[in-house]
């Protein structure tokens, strides 16, 4: 590779990692008009809760928000990205760690969730956008906020059954939300895992 291709890939690789950085400032923060423009407009969002185009994405993460008590607050930590470029096709992963605090049954708690993206980024008009966002999920905790304040028997009474093991507190308060598990929502280790993993190489491949 040619000096100018390197400081190319360069600067395409910075881009790409901004953009998805972006992405996940902009929920937090509730910037919903610069949430969308991290996407192309035909992309395909997919998340635990979600399966649809960044515009409606935008606006149901923006009602959700909406719907929170006033103390619950949430951060999405990215680390580690990786990028693969070929062409104008590129894919970022990169792990993803979700901290929030929620109100729920008048109780505080601390829930953490652990996952990884992967962003299948197109370059058109000379612009980096995301064109596909998979969100593989790895595990999730909840804990009382304050032990003191919550019963022994509040964990006991919570009805999980519903919910895959691994992510069941996160989807827990998501539905108590109003906003239940998707039937595309990809777990670590399964065979929906491998699948999306082999279509974002095949979708690089034709960069």
């Amino acid at each position: 590779m040619s000096a100018n291709n390197k400081i190319q890939a360069m600067i395409d690789k910075h881009e790409i990692i901004e953009v998805s950085t972006n992405s996940r400032w902009c929920r937090d923060s509730g910037d919903w008009a610069g949430l969308v423009l991290c996407f192309h407009p035909d992309a395909h969002v997919q998340s635990s809760w979600f399966s649809g185009s960044p515009s409606e994405f935008g606006q149901q993460s923006k009602e959700m928000m909406a719907g929170h008590h006033p103390k619950d607050v949430q951060r999405h930590v990215m680390g580690n990205p990786r990028v693969a470029l070929k062409g104008q096709r590129a894919v970022c992963e990169y792990s993803v760690i979700l901290y929030q605090h929620r109100v729920i049954d008048g109780y505080e708690f601390d829930l953490t969730t652990w996952s990884v993206s992967l962003d299948l980024f197109e370059k058109r008009d000379g612009q980096w956008r995301i064109s596909r966002r998979i969100t593989i999920y790895e595990k999730d905790r909840m804990d009382p906020h304050n032990a003191a304040e919550v019963p022994e028997s509040y964990f006991a009474r919570m009805d999980l059954s519903g919910f895959p093991t691994a992510i069941r507190y996160h989807c827990y308060r998501n539905a108590r939300s109003g906003y239940p598990p998707s039937a595309n929502l990809v777990l670590k280790g399964t065979s929906q895992e491998e699948v999306v993993r082999e279509e974002a190489v095949a979708w690089l491949a034709g960069g």
